[in-house]
Order: structure tokens, then sequence, then C-alpha cells
């Protein structure tokens, strides 16, 4: 049953998880960091090794990196409150992680094959076909030298395969780790269904990449150096979160510099 009411959403209300993570890598303006690998509360995630990847679900048990979140025992979740602050201002997003994969040669230009397991029921609508999920490429290790062009080619969300994406970002030698690019969709698009393959324009020398596919879920403006700020159930829409949510952050600096970013995620139940 759907929460329809503030009363409602007031009465469900989970107790506060408090998140914190050290951004250590030097950031780049504008250029969007995961903050999945990194240490603090919650601590890193993993990240898997295999091509077709593995799809993430916190329903059985929690999956490490993620943001606390347990199924409400009837009814539905919903984001209560977002609440953040940092050293330096920037776009926090609040993101679903659905699956992510991992295997690619990063010396190939070739392109690498997957076929990757069927979604979470968690895209816009509740199900499997990928509406509102994107895909983005992660540095999981420092690359090497080189700015390679990222070429997915991917199957829709309506089911059309052939699709291709390419990095809306430019990727830039020396890439440290948490370096996140997403991929553009094609003219039309509105969501990912699965991935085919993989190709690199050129060598990015060293280093380790993973593709993942996400869904974001809010985005928190945070204006200026430790002033913090704050959505609910009126300013953020209050957006469902579906069985299984894997949330995580993504982080989008207006200057070039490491950060320290906290803050609090309250979903409420009903």
């Amino acid at each position: 049953m759907a929460i329809t009411t503030v009363d409602g959403a007031v009465a469900g209300m989970r107790p506060t998880v408090f998140f914190a993570k050290a951004v250590t890598p030097t950031l780049v303006a504008g250029k969007p960091q995961s903050l999945w690998g990194l240490g603090g509360s919650p601590g890193p995630g993993s990240f898997d090794t295999t091509k077709n990847g593995v799809t993430l679900s916190s329903s059985s048990s929690l999956v490490a990196g993620q943001i606390y979140h347990s199924d409400p025992a009837s009814g539905n979740a919903y984001l209560a409150r977002f609440t953040a602050a940092a050293t330096i201002p920037g776009t926090l997003l609040l993101c679903d992680r659905l699956w992510h994969n991992g295997g690619y040669t990063i010396t190939s230009t070739s392109a690498q094959a997957s076929t990757t397991p069927t979604w979470p029921s968690r895209d816009a609508d509740g199900a499997t076909s990928g509406a509102g999920v994107i895909l983005g490429l992660e540095v999981s290790s420092a690359t090497g030298s080189g700015t390679p062009t990222i070429t997915i080619s991917y199957t829709n969300s309506g089911g059309t395969s052939g699709r291709t994406g390419t990095n809306i970002w430019p990727t830039a030698a020396s890439s440290a780790a948490g370096s996140f690019f997403p991929i553009s969709l094609q003219a039309g698009d509105i969501g990912v269904k699965s991935v085919e393959s993989l190709t690199l324009s050129a060598s990015w020398t060293s280093g380790t990449i993973n593709l993942v596919a996400y869904r974001v879920l809010a985005a928190l403006e945070l204006a200026g150096a430790y002033v913090p700020n704050a959505i609910d159930i009126i300013s953020g829409g209050m957006p469902r979160l579906h069985n299984g949510v894997v949330p995580f952050l993504i982080f989008v600096p207006n200057t070039t510099t490491a950060s320290y970013i906290s803050g609090a995620y309250v979903e409420t139940h009903g």
C-alpha cells in the first residue's frame, strides 16, 4: 500500500542512517567521482571481475559499500530525507546500483562482449526493462596514459538492440580510482535494458575499469564549503525505493581538490 499523506510519511519514518566519506583523490571540477570504493561509513564496496557482471540486491543481505536499507515488512519504502555537507561545493547524487561488472582488458581496442543478466525489478517503473537505468564507467584502480573514447553497445528499455553510447565527459590519463564517466544514450532512449559490449578507442595503458548500471534517486546541491543542504518528502518528491535497493553516492565537484562529505539518509515505510 502506498503512502499518500504527509501524516503517513511521518508515521513510517525509519531511523536516520549517517554516512561519511573522505574523497581522497584530487578531484576534477565538473567530473563525477564515485564514492563506492572509498573507505568511511559505509565501508568500501567491492567490484566484480567478470564481463557479464552481477546484479545487486539488499533484500537477502546488505551489499558491501551500500548505504543501509531494509525492505519494509509490508507496503513500500520511500526516500524521506537526504542531507549532506562537503568541504567543497558540488552536487551529490544518491543512486541505486543495480549491476556492475569487470574483467575488461584496458589495453585492448577491440569490442569486449558481455551477456548481462536481467536487471533487478528496480527501474523507474519497478520493472526489469531498464526505464531510467543508465550506465557509467567506473575506475577502480588508477589508469595509465591514454585518453580513449568509451563506446558501449546496449539494448534500450524498449527492447531495441544495437544502440550505442559514448562517455559524456572526456577521459583523462592517470584517472584516479573512483573516476566515473557517465555514458550517453542514443536519441529517443530513456534507459538501458542490457549491455552487449564495451570498446576503447585507444589503450588506457594500465588500471582497472568496470561498468555500472544505476538509477539516480535524488540530487542535492551543495552551494558552498561546509554549507549543508537537504531535501525532504516535499522538496525531494519522495521517490519510491524498490525492494532490494542498493543506495550509493556520486559526487560532482565544482572545484579541483580532495573533499570530505558527510550527511544523513532517512527512509519512510508504509
